[in-house]
């Protein structure tokens, strides 16, 4: 016992990665323990493959089930009558042209407005989905503020927020896996085969890998964004409000409105913070130095809301800023 610790410590002295060790551990051969010890790890290292961008037909897979899955949460979408298609119509409108000016405009971009009347809440999923609730749009007083909760989406699709969601389900359902060392579900094997291969999963040809992959990300999406993530996002909105004409100080009036802090995440930024954020970009526009980058704050746009707006109706304050699953 004495000599295998011997052999143990000259081995990791000098090693700066698990690899380095595991390799040389594998050299020593000390053992049917360390051994399984030693294969266990390799597994685990393994999975670290998996942390790769996903294949573009892996993000259409999962943002199409994303979407299915948030529009049956937000009680289905509005497109029961001309009234309520002619909304979506006008919602895709904005969306997509504010969509164009992003850095990922091939995407198929669609945006929907769900029947939920009680939730001041926005949506978004991979591959360029993107979806309102009815209580947000009876908060919203001019187009720019749609303009900005419609950007702040976009720009958590452009940003693959969810996407990297997404990739750190996979690696840790490969990495149980290979830890518990006992016998593996369809799954997971598919997922552990995967960090053998490319790291990417073929989604839909297996719809019970693509439920506990969305079931995963769901998960995940739960526990919200990341605070540099949530400001990254206003960064981008800024910018696609800019290239599209609006007014991005509209959508910090739209911050302003809600309660607390910029979501219902505690790990939003706050609201002030955000607003903040906005100001200081703005501001930096308006002095710089190259007087054709310069903004010309007169010549933003606030436009008015369309007859077809009517059907939202009437809302109350709104309480809680966009729930994000980027």
């Amino acid at each position: 016992m004495r000599s295998r610790v011997g052999v143990l410590v000259a081995v990791g002295l000098g090693l700066t990665s698990c690899a380095q060790v595991t390799k040389e551990l594998k050299k020593a051969n000390l053992g049917s323990d360390v051994n399984r010890v030693v294969a266990a790890s390799e597994k685990v290292q393994s999975c670290d493959k998996l942390k790769v961008e996903p294949a573009i037909q892996e993000e259409y897979a999962l943002g199409s089930a994303l979407a299915i899955h948030w529009a049956q949460q937000g009680g289905g979408l509005m497109l029961g009558n001309p009234a309520e298609e002619a909304l979506s119509t006008y919602v895709n409108t904005v969306g997509r042209n504010l969509a164009m000016q992003s850095p990922r405009p091939e995407l198929g971009w669609t945006f929907g407005v769900l029947k939920d009347v009680k939730r001041f809440n926005a949506l978004s999923a991979p591959a360029g989905y993107v979806f309102v609730t009815q209580g947000l749009l009876q908060g919203v007083e001019n187009e720019a503020q749609l303009a900005g909760v419609l950007s702040h989406e976009i720009a958590h699709v452009v940003l693959k927020h969810a996407l990297h969601q997404y990739v750190s389900v996979k690696v840790k359902t490969c990495k149980g896996a290979a830890v518990t060392g006992a016998v593996m579900s369809a799954v997971a094997s598919k997922v552990v085969g995967a960090s053998r291969s490319d790291g990417r999963l073929d989604l839909d040809s297996d719809t019970g890998l693509m439920g506990e992959m969305v079931e995963g990300t769901v998960d995940v999406f739960g526990k919200g964004n990341r605070r540099d993530e949530e400001l990254a996002a206003d960064a981008l909105a800024v910018e696609l409000m800019l290239s599209a004409g609006y007014d991005p100080r509209e959508f910090s009036r739209l911050l302003d409105r809600t309660s607390g802090g910029g979501g219902f995440w505690e790990n939003h930024p706050s609201k002030r913070d955000r607003q903040e954020q906005i100001a200081d970009l703005l501001d930096a526009r308006r002095k710089d130095a190259d007087p054709l980058a310069r903004l010309d704050v007169a010549s933003l746009q606030r436009p008015a809301l369309p007859a077809a707006f009517a059907i939202v109706g009437a809302g109350k304050k709104p309480t809680g800023m966009a729930k994000d699953a980027k």
